[in-house]
This record gives structure tokens, C-alpha cells and sequence, in this order.
């Protein structure tokens, strides 16, 4: 006898064969697992420069060996600027006002301009407002540029050292003052240039993202363009070209720091004290 479609549903359903939850089961290891071991991948991979990265986040003093004659590699701490082990400014010297991540500002001290922060798109233009705004009796050729940055936009540093060049500003780096990756560039461009024994002053190779070139090759071909830019602008300011070599021998990830006899020598810095 046919059995009515209400009799159908209020019987009780039965439960799903033991084999299709063993194979949901399955299923859902497999997903988990294939997650997992991808997640891991991915944190291996961004984790080969985990400890550099994490101190670059770090904004303040981060304690780090001196370079020596043949062993100045360091990581790029892009946020926060290397000390040596009971190393401390100048008595009265101000130390940095702003964190490293920020874009440059510049600010007057007496005689003194301090260039602080990031160099980024700009840059050269607040540099601009900065000299407009001295009072009639400075002359910016009496000035001195303090440097305190990680660097930044090379096509923006090369466009400020050309300004400051021109208008025959010196620079200086303090004890304990970071000038990395492109900043150099600015200090190159000093008339008279002061170099601190106890500052850091490294570089390492231009890179770009190939991507906002269209290929990969077009970036590299970028990244070439600008570094064959930066050695003729250094040779034009009275710097050994060797300076620009060992930035082009460093991973952008570190930054091979200059050794006071370094920067006398290379003429990177005209006094060193």
C-alpha cells in the first residue's frame, strides 16, 4: 500500500551513512591543514628579515656594534636610529624631535637648519618654505643643515642636494645622528660637511618597484638610471665615486656603515669629529 507524503515526513530521517562523515571529516582536515601549512609558508617567507623588521618599527634608539674596518653591515632600520652601547648625544646638542617615520620637516636652530623625517615627495619644497622664511639678515650660505633621516625618495633627495648645493649650505651629522639609505645623498651635497665620529652614516642599492614601470625589467632598468644618477651627482660634489659602489653592493634589507677614516677618506665628509 502507497504511503502518503504526510507519513513520509513525519517519519524520522535517518542519519548519513558513517562513510559520508568520515569523508566530510577528511575533507575539513585537508582544508585546515593546506591553510595552515600556507599561512606558515607565507610567515617563513616575510619572516627571513623578521628581526630587522621588527626593530624597524621600533622608533627609538636601538643598541647596535659600531662599524669596524671590515665589518660594517647592519640592518636598515628604517623607524628608529642605531646607538652604540654607552653612546649618548653631545651635552646641549638637541636629539631627534620627531619619529624617523615621519616626512622631513625642517626647523631653524641659531645658525642651523635640522632636517628631520622620512624624505618623501615634497621634501624639496618644504625646504623651500623653510629658507623663505629667514629673516633678511641670514643668508642661507651661513647656514647648516643638521640631517637626522632614513632616507627615502632618491629622485627627491637628488633634487634637494642640488639645492642645497646651490645654495652653498654645509651639513652635519650629530653623534648619535642617523643619516641612512638615501639621506647621504643630502649630506654629500654640503659645502662643508661635519661628520660626528659617533653618527651613522651608511647606504645601500637604489631599488624600485618594478611594478610602476610596467615590468620587471623596466624597474631594474629605473633603479640603474638612478644610481648611475646619484655617483655622477656624488663625483660632482668632490666625493669618491667609491662611496656609491658600496651602496650598490648592499642589500636594500642593510646598510653598510662608513667608519670615520672612511668618510675622510672617500671625502664624504670634510671634517670628522
Amino acid at each position: 500500500m502507497a504511503r502518503s507524503s504526510a507519513q513520509v515526513l513525519d517519519e524520522e530521517p535517518r542519519p548519513a551513512p558513517q562513510r559520508d562523515w568520515f569523508a566530510m571529516s577528511m575533507l575539513v582536515f585537508v582544508l585546515v591543514a593546506t591553510v595552515s601549512l600556507l599561512g606558515l609558508d607565507i610567515y617563513e617567507t616575510l619572516g627571513l628579515d623578521r628581526q630587522a623588521n621588527e626593530i624597524s618599527r621600533r622608533t627609538g634608539p636601538v643598541v647596535t656594534r659600531p662599524p669596524e674596518q671590515g665589518d660594517q653591515v647592519r640592518p636598515y632600520l628604517e623607524r628608529g636610529r642605531p646607538v652604540a652601547p654607552g653612546r649618548t648625544a653631545a651635552p646641549g646638542e638637541q636629539g631627534p624631535t620627531i619619529s624617523e617615520a615621519a616626512p622631513m620637516t625642517f626647523t631653524r636652530d641659531g645658525e642651523r637648519l635640522v632636517g628631520e623625517g622620512t624624505i618623501t615627495l615634497g621634501t624639496t619644497d618644504a625646504f623651500d618654505r623653510a629658507l623663505a622664511q629667514l629673516p633678511e639678515d641670514v643668508k642661507p650660505g651661513s647656514l647648516e643643515l643638521k640631517l637626522h633621516s632614513p632616507g627615502g625618495v632618491v629622485p627627491e633627495a637628488v633634487a634637494l642636494a642640488r639645492r642645497i648645493r646651490e645654495e652653498g649650505i654645509s651639513t652635519r651629522v650629530e653623534a648619535d645622528g642617523y643619516c641612512a639609505s638615501s639621506c647621504p645623498i643630502l649630506f654629500a651635497a654640503g659645502v662643508k660637511r661635519t661628520a660626528n665620529k659617533d653618527g651613522w652614516i651608511g647606504v645601500h642599492r637604489v631599488y624600485v618597484d618594478g611594478g610602476l614601470f610596467g615590468n620587471l625589467d623596466d624597474g631594474v632598468g629605473e633603479a640603474q638610471r638612478i644610481a648611475a644618477e646619484v655617483q655622477d651627482l656624488m663625483v660632482n660634489f668632490g666625493v669618491d665615486p667609491m662611496v656609491w659602489t658600496h651602496a650598490m653592493r648592499t642589500p636594500k634589507e642593510s646598510l653598510y656603515f662608513f667608519t670615520p677614516a672612511e668618510l675622510r677618506d672617500l671625502k664624504l665628509a670634510t671634517k670628522v669629529e
